[in-house]
Protein backbone atom coordinates (compact mmCIF):
# COMPACT_ATOMS: atom_id res chain seq x y z
CA UNK A 1 0.00 0.00 0.00
CA UNK A 2 2.84 2.33 0.88
CA UNK A 3 4.42 1.76 -2.52
CA UNK A 4 1.28 3.09 -4.21
CA UNK A 5 1.58 6.42 -2.45
CA UNK A 6 3.37 9.27 -4.20
CA UNK A 7 6.90 9.89 -3.04
CA UNK A 8 6.77 13.27 -1.25
CA UNK A 9 10.35 14.01 -2.34
CA UNK A 10 9.46 13.49 -6.00
CA UNK A 11 6.36 15.63 -5.52
CA UNK A 12 8.38 18.43 -3.93
CA UNK A 13 10.94 18.21 -6.74
CA UNK A 14 8.15 18.43 -9.33
CA UNK A 15 6.44 21.43 -7.75
CA UNK A 16 9.40 23.50 -6.51
CA UNK A 17 12.39 25.13 -8.14
CA UNK A 18 15.57 26.74 -6.93
CA UNK A 19 14.73 30.21 -5.63
CA UNK A 20 11.19 29.35 -4.53
CA UNK A 21 10.10 30.48 -1.07
CA UNK A 22 8.79 27.84 1.33
CA UNK A 23 7.42 27.86 4.86
CA UNK A 24 7.99 25.32 7.59
CA UNK A 25 8.54 24.65 11.27
CA UNK A 26 11.92 24.18 12.92
CA UNK A 27 12.23 20.54 14.02
CA UNK A 28 15.75 20.67 15.43
CA UNK A 29 18.88 22.80 15.62
CA UNK A 30 22.26 21.08 15.34
CA UNK A 31 25.89 22.15 15.22
CA UNK A 32 25.80 22.32 11.43
CA UNK A 33 22.36 23.69 10.72
CA UNK A 34 18.61 23.90 11.22
CA UNK A 35 16.20 21.16 10.13
CA UNK A 36 12.86 22.46 8.91
CA UNK A 37 9.72 20.36 8.55
CA UNK A 38 7.99 21.00 5.21
CA UNK A 39 4.71 19.87 3.66
CA UNK A 40 4.61 16.15 2.93
CA UNK A 41 6.47 15.28 6.13
CA UNK A 42 9.85 15.93 4.59
CA UNK A 43 12.71 17.95 6.00
CA UNK A 44 14.89 20.67 4.58
CA UNK A 45 18.25 21.72 5.97
CA UNK A 46 19.42 25.28 6.46
CA UNK A 47 23.19 25.15 6.81
CA UNK A 48 24.72 27.47 9.41
CA UNK A 49 26.39 29.48 6.65
CA UNK A 50 23.01 30.14 5.01
CA UNK A 51 21.25 31.61 8.05
CA UNK A 52 22.76 35.09 8.21
CA UNK A 53 24.98 37.32 6.08
CA UNK A 54 26.59 38.78 9.19
CA UNK A 55 26.63 36.13 11.94
CA UNK A 56 28.04 32.62 12.13
CA UNK A 57 27.59 29.59 14.35
CA UNK A 58 25.72 30.12 17.60
CA UNK A 59 25.23 33.81 16.87
CA UNK A 60 23.40 32.93 13.66
CA UNK A 61 20.82 30.70 15.42
CA UNK A 62 20.40 32.63 18.67
CA UNK A 63 17.06 34.07 17.51
CA UNK A 64 15.63 30.69 16.48
CA UNK A 65 14.24 27.79 18.50
CA UNK A 66 12.49 24.47 17.93
CA UNK A 67 8.86 24.98 16.95
CA UNK A 68 9.37 28.38 15.30
CA UNK A 69 7.64 28.92 11.97
CA UNK A 70 10.07 30.28 9.40
CA UNK A 71 10.28 31.15 5.73
CA UNK A 72 13.25 30.23 3.57
CA UNK A 73 14.45 30.02 -0.03
CA UNK A 74 15.09 26.74 -1.83
CA UNK A 75 18.78 26.54 -2.72
CA UNK A 76 18.89 23.03 -4.16
CA UNK A 77 16.80 19.84 -4.40
CA UNK A 78 18.21 16.32 -4.66
CA UNK A 79 15.20 13.99 -4.95
CA UNK A 80 17.36 10.89 -5.42
CA UNK A 81 19.29 11.49 -2.20
CA UNK A 82 16.22 13.04 -0.55
CA UNK A 83 17.94 16.29 0.36
CA UNK A 84 16.62 19.83 0.25
CA UNK A 85 18.92 22.75 0.97
CA UNK A 86 17.32 25.95 2.19
CA UNK A 87 18.56 29.43 3.00
CA UNK A 88 17.30 32.25 5.17
CA UNK A 89 19.89 34.90 4.37
CA UNK A 90 19.08 34.59 0.66
CA UNK A 91 15.69 36.12 1.44
CA UNK A 92 17.52 39.45 1.52
CA UNK A 93 20.13 41.10 -0.67
CA UNK A 94 23.71 40.60 0.49
CA UNK A 95 24.69 44.00 1.99
CA UNK A 96 28.32 43.52 0.96
CA UNK A 97 27.36 42.88 -2.68
CA UNK A 98 25.15 45.96 -2.62
CA UNK A 99 27.96 48.07 -1.15
CA UNK A 100 30.48 46.84 -3.72
CA UNK A 101 28.07 47.64 -6.54
CA UNK A 102 27.79 51.21 -5.28
CA UNK A 103 31.46 51.70 -4.35
CA UNK A 104 33.91 50.57 -7.00
CA UNK A 105 37.56 49.73 -6.43
CA UNK A 106 39.54 52.95 -6.07
CA UNK A 107 36.66 55.00 -4.70
CA UNK A 108 36.95 57.01 -1.48
CA UNK A 109 34.73 55.76 1.35
CA UNK A 110 33.93 56.91 4.87
CA UNK A 111 33.46 54.87 8.01
CA UNK A 112 33.85 54.59 11.77
CA UNK A 113 36.39 52.53 13.67
CA UNK A 114 34.51 49.57 15.13
CA UNK A 115 37.49 47.83 16.73
CA UNK A 116 41.25 48.11 16.58
CA UNK A 117 44.30 46.12 17.65
CA UNK A 118 47.99 46.24 16.80
CA UNK A 119 47.60 44.70 13.35
CA UNK A 120 44.50 46.40 11.97
CA UNK A 121 41.30 48.32 12.50
CA UNK A 122 37.83 47.12 11.55
CA UNK A 123 35.85 49.93 9.93
CA UNK A 124 32.07 50.14 10.02
CA UNK A 125 31.03 51.23 6.53
CA UNK A 126 27.30 51.20 7.31
CA UNK A 127 24.42 48.76 6.76
CA UNK A 128 26.33 45.93 8.41
CA UNK A 129 29.28 46.21 6.02
CA UNK A 130 32.81 46.22 7.43
CA UNK A 131 36.20 46.97 5.95
CA UNK A 132 39.73 46.22 7.16
CA UNK A 133 42.39 48.89 7.54
CA UNK A 134 45.75 47.27 8.21
CA UNK A 135 48.45 49.06 10.19
CA UNK A 136 50.66 49.15 7.09
CA UNK A 137 47.94 51.10 5.24
CA UNK A 138 47.52 53.86 7.82
CA UNK A 139 50.43 56.06 6.78
CA UNK A 140 53.54 56.24 4.62
CA UNK A 141 55.39 56.33 7.91
CA UNK A 142 55.85 52.92 9.49
CA UNK A 143 53.10 52.11 11.99
CA UNK A 144 53.88 49.27 14.38
CA UNK A 145 50.60 49.38 16.28
CA UNK A 146 47.36 50.57 14.67
CA UNK A 147 45.83 51.25 18.09
CA UNK A 148 48.36 54.05 18.65
CA UNK A 149 46.92 55.88 15.64
CA UNK A 150 43.22 55.04 15.78
CA UNK A 151 40.67 54.44 18.51
CA UNK A 152 37.13 53.10 18.53
CA UNK A 153 34.69 55.72 17.29
CA UNK A 154 37.17 57.61 15.10
CA UNK A 155 35.84 58.73 11.72
CA UNK A 156 38.07 57.72 8.81
CA UNK A 157 38.23 58.38 5.09
CA UNK A 158 40.05 55.79 3.02
CA UNK A 159 40.49 54.37 -0.45
CA UNK A 160 38.80 51.08 -1.32
CA UNK A 161 41.69 48.91 -2.47
CA UNK A 162 40.06 45.57 -3.18
CA UNK A 163 37.38 43.03 -2.37
CA UNK A 164 37.62 39.39 -1.32
CA UNK A 165 34.24 38.17 -2.56
CA UNK A 166 34.65 34.67 -1.13
CA UNK A 167 35.28 35.92 2.40
CA UNK A 168 33.27 39.12 1.87
CA UNK A 169 36.23 41.25 2.92
CA UNK A 170 36.90 44.85 1.91
CA UNK A 171 40.47 46.20 2.07
CA UNK A 172 40.96 49.90 2.80
CA UNK A 173 43.93 52.26 2.78
CA UNK A 174 44.46 55.75 4.18
CA UNK A 175 48.03 55.71 2.87
CA UNK A 176 46.85 55.26 -0.72
CA UNK A 177 44.22 57.98 -0.33
CA UNK A 178 46.81 60.45 1.02
CA UNK A 179 49.15 59.59 -1.87
CA UNK A 180 46.37 60.26 -4.38
CA UNK A 181 45.51 63.55 -2.66
CA UNK A 182 49.13 64.70 -2.83
CA UNK A 183 49.44 63.68 -6.48
CA UNK A 184 46.27 65.58 -7.33
CA UNK A 185 47.47 68.64 -5.40
CA UNK A 186 50.80 68.62 -7.26
CA UNK A 187 49.00 68.30 -10.59
CA UNK A 188 46.71 71.22 -9.76
CA UNK A 189 49.72 73.31 -8.70
CA UNK A 190 51.54 72.45 -11.93
CA UNK A 191 48.48 73.29 -14.04
CA UNK A 192 48.06 76.62 -12.25
CA UNK A 193 51.71 77.46 -12.81
CA UNK A 194 51.41 76.72 -16.52
CA UNK A 195 48.22 78.78 -16.73
CA UNK A 196 49.94 81.69 -15.01
CA UNK A 197 52.89 81.57 -17.39
CA UNK A 198 50.56 81.37 -20.36
CA UNK A 199 48.63 84.44 -19.18
CA UNK A 200 51.75 86.59 -18.77
CA UNK A 201 52.15 89.30 -21.52
CA UNK A 202 54.78 88.65 -24.17
CA UNK A 203 57.22 91.27 -25.55
CA UNK A 204 55.10 91.51 -28.69
CA UNK A 205 51.98 92.20 -26.62
CA UNK A 206 53.76 94.99 -24.75
CA UNK A 207 54.97 96.61 -28.01
CA UNK A 208 51.43 96.50 -29.43
CA UNK A 209 50.06 98.18 -26.33
CA UNK A 210 52.73 100.91 -26.57
CA UNK A 211 51.89 101.57 -30.24
CA UNK A 212 48.19 101.88 -29.40
CA UNK A 213 49.01 104.34 -26.65
CA UNK A 214 51.00 106.54 -29.11
CA UNK A 215 48.10 106.60 -31.57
Amino acid sequence: MKQCQANPWDEFFATHNKGDKVSGVIKSITDFGVFVGLNGEIDGLIHMSDISWDDNGEEAVRDYKKGDSIEAVVLSIDAERERISLGIKQMEQDPVSTYIAEHKKGSIVNGTVLSVDAKAAVIDLGDGVEGTLRASELSRDRVEDASTVLKVGDEVEAKLMGVDRKNRGIALSIKAKDHDDESEALKDFSDNQEASVGAAPTLGDLMKEQMKARD
